[in-house]
């Protein structure tokens, strides 16, 4: 098992970056790896996720976590992207009823 040292006073909101204003101690489903025994985490809470279950704060922690070390050469332009997915976009939206 693994320990971190938590700083309380200065964490952020365990779904986005910003400030914490509510810490809670919840238990969540098993893992499937120990489908027997009882988990617990700590979720810091903004404002903006203060009515947020357990389940939505941990698909948003895990999107959190995937996209906090993009560079700005991982981003790319929106028409560039439109032409990524629908190279022929003129064609593809004159088809649209």
């Amino acid at each position: 098992m693994t320990t971190q040292t938590i700083d309380f006073h200065n964490a952020e909101c365990s779904a986005c970056h910003k400030k914490h204003v509510d810490i809670r101690t919840e238990i969540v489903d098993p893992s499937p790896e120990h489908p027997n025994a009882i988990r617990k985490k700590i979720i810091f809470r903004c404002e903006d996720h203060l009515n947020c279950d357990v389940d939505e704060i941990e698909k948003l922690a895990l999107v959190k976590k995937r996209f906090q070390d993009l560079d700005e050469s991982d981003l790319v332009d929106g028409d560039d992207f439109l032409n990524h997915i629908v190279p022929d976009r003129v064609n593809f939206c004159s088809q649209l009823p």
